[in-house]
């Protein structure tokens, strides 16, 4: 481990049950292809990549008294992440999330039964307050209630907090509490959601990331796909281009995203390679069938920026 401190991770942890079809995907039809399930929730994945990239993890979560709760929970102590604040719902399934890839590995739609994270409410939050503080870093998923986002916002004062907004429709949550982060990493579509400009030029787009810092956000990270990254803080701004790869898999390249971003802050990384980390991070993830990469880690995210093409 490259540190001493666990980093704490608040989100969701989700059975994933993904389908991807052997050829074109067909629509309003049945496609020949492949089901798997596996476990994510952006919390959950974001706290294994961190584990993986050699930095102690906490994560917060809730799971149901069921099956697949129990796999949540197995599966983070294997892989080191501990789970001692997390909650077991006696009321609710385990969240569990649906998706279906296209030929190119493209989400094309999703459906999402998540209602066991309304559960994460500030009065579940409030006694473990002083736990969380001892983190250096803390990454919340916008997965959470908004109400618990703002309680979080406003409780928590010693650690740096780090939100990934999950989603364009979620990203929204974010706009009361942007005083508040340390990191924010957002895609062009939540960027937009967040600051009300349309990121067609790379003009807008450094635009945006300069009106989010004035908004309090001290470093901010704006995912472009194929264009790359985009970074700004109060001293720098750039773009970094993405890596070339064949796409197998886009849905944990976010995910991996932030978890590098954890990685570089706790390593004190510059901006420029701790971009280029995150980048090669999320590159791996896009090349791997699973969400979570199986090769997935400090080494081999080097090696990938040491040989990009």
């Amino acid at each position: 481990m490259i540190s001493d401190y666990v980093v704490t991770v608040i989100g969701g942890a989700n059975v994933d049950i993904q389908g991807k079809p052997q050829s074109q995907l067909l629509l309003a039809d049945s496609s020949p292809g492949v089901i798997q399930s596996s476990l994510g929730g952006v919390g959950r994945n974001i706290a294994e990549c961190i584990s993986r990239l050699q930095v102690k993890a906490r994560l917060i979560t809730v799971v149901g008294d069921d099956k697949e709760g129990s796999l949540v929970k197995d599966n983070a102590l294997s892989n080191h992440i501990d789970i001692q604040l997390s909650a077991t719902s006696s009321e609710y399934r385990t969240s569990t999330y649906l998706y279906v890839l296209d030929e190119h590995g493209e989400m094309v739609v999703a459906i999402s039964d998540m209602a066991i994270t309304e559960t994460l409410t500030p009065a579940f939050f409030k006694p473990l307050i002083p736990q969380i503080e001892q983190s250096p870093y803390t990454v919340i998923d916008a997965n959470l209630p908004s109400q618990s986002i703002e309680y979080l916002a406003e409780n928590l004062q010693a650690t740096r907090l780090i939100l990934d907004p999950v989603s364009v429709s979620k990203a929204i949550r974010a706009k009361s509490v942007l005083g508040k982060l340390y990191a924010i990493k957002l895609n062009r579509s939540e960027a937009e959601v967040l600051t009300g400009l349309t990121l067609d030029s790379p003009q807008k787009i450094a635009e945006a990331g300069q009106l989010l810092i004035a908004n309090g956000v001290a470093r901010v990270f704006i995912t472009l796909g194929a264009e790359g990254v985009y970074y700004q803080d109060e001293e720098h701004g750039f773009f970094r281009q993405a890596i070339k790869s064949k796409v197998v898999n886009a849905t944990g390249a976010g995910d991996s995203f932030t978890a590098a971003m954890v990685y570089g802050f706790v390593g004190q990384l510059s901006p420029q390679d701790l971009v280029d980390f995150c980048i090669g991070a999320s590159t791996i993830a896009l090349s791997d069938e699973q969400t979570i990469a199986s090769d997935l880690s400090v080494d081999s995210v080097k090696t990938i920026l040491s040989n990009p093409h």
